[in-house]
């Protein structure tokens, strides 16, 4: 299961994560299977989280430190 939607994914390389967290909310509504679902859940949490835990000039440097860890080790949601 590869959960892939370009508009959300662009959002949160930006650093833009409550815009990203309701972009995984519309693209929940489009769902119907429940592992899917789940994942989605999960990964709009995380936004949320990083969202509220971060102060505005910080963001750019930490979204920046977790892109790279993503995309380096390629883990996936």
């Amino acid at each position: 299961m590869k959960l892939k939607d370009t508009i959300a994914e662009s959002l949160e390389r930006r650093g833009l994560w409550r815009r990203a967290a309701h972009r995984w909310l519309t693209v929940l509504d489009n769902i119907t299977e429940d592992a899917e679902r789940e994942a989605i859940v999960r990964r709009r949490e995380r936004c949320l989280g990083l969202a509220a835990n971060l102060t505005p000039d910080g963001r750019r440097s930490e979204t920046r430190r977790l892109y790279k860890i993503q995309s380096r080790y390629n883990d996936g949601y």
